[in-house]
């Protein structure tokens, strides 16, 4: 099954990147210190660098929405633009600064960066496909990946804020393959998440690898493939056929 692999795409957070998420009082107090900087003070500099806001016009709400996605999706994109076309960056501006706070904490997980770098180099096509939480934008996700140095190990990164579905529905998978042009028979997922990663996977035809780092339990059906530690997957994906 390995063996046939072309492309491996990977999950973000828990899987490459860790976010620790606090207690709610906690998280919440962030939320409120971020809008109150950002907002009231007007004093981003106050704030942990995460991300960059890109341009109204750039925005993904501001693409019409796929008429097959979700409709809490198409909702959402729907209230974006009205507030948006009331208030100007109010609504992505304040999406920034609640989150970024809590981005502030995130850690490349171990072994991510050089694992990424021995895949590429034996000539795998990479690729990501990530659940945004909170319905946050896919550019502050983007802006994740070059604050730690991982964007250019991909081709495609796929966000559930821009696709319009989150995982475990196979439609976005099938969306970073089209991308990437892999079939699904040549393509490996890996992932942290038994029922959104492993289960989302095995949906949409990939095979499967789980990083079990915190011995949680297991997904069932069970992966292709469970290892322990990102570094790992290198022993497992010797290069394209």
């Amino acid at each position: 099954m390995f063996a046939r692999a072309e492309a491996v795409l990977f999950d973000m957070g828990g899987t490459l990147i860790d976010y620790p998420l606090p207690s709610w009082p906690v998280m919440a107090g962030r939320c409120v210190q971020g809008v109150f900087s950002g907002l009231v003070l007007g004093n981003e500099s106050s704030l942990p660098p995460a991300a960059t806001v890109p341009d109204a016009a750039h925005a993904p709400s501001r693409r019409p929405s796929d008429p097959d996605a979700a409709f809490p999706y198409r909702v959402t994109m729907a209230l974006r633009r009205v507030v948006r076309s009331v208030s100007g960056l109010t609504l992505p501006t304040l999406g920034e600064m609640c989150t970024r706070p809590l981005m502030a904490k995130g850690s490349v997980v171990p072994g991510a960066r050089e694992t990424l770098a021995v895949l590429q180099a034996r000539g795998y096509r990479l690729g990501l496909v990530s659940n945004t939480p909170w319905g946050t934008p896919d550019y502050l996700w983007t802006g994740q990946l070059e604050r730690f140095g991982l964007a250019h190990f991909f081709e495609v990164a796929c966000f559930s804020s821009d696709v319009g579905f989150r995982k475990p529905d196979p439609r976005i998978f099938r969306t970073a393959l089209r991308a990437l042009g892999v079939p699904a028979e040549r393509a490996v997922f890996v992932g942290d998440e038994p029922e959104a990663d492993i289960g989302g996977a095995r949906a949409a035809g990939l095979a499967s690898v789980w990083v079990d780092r915190h011995h949680r339990t297991p997904p069932d059906p069970p992966a292709d493939v469970t290892i322990r530690h990102l570094a790992n997957l290198g022993d497992r994906l010797r290069g394209p056929a």
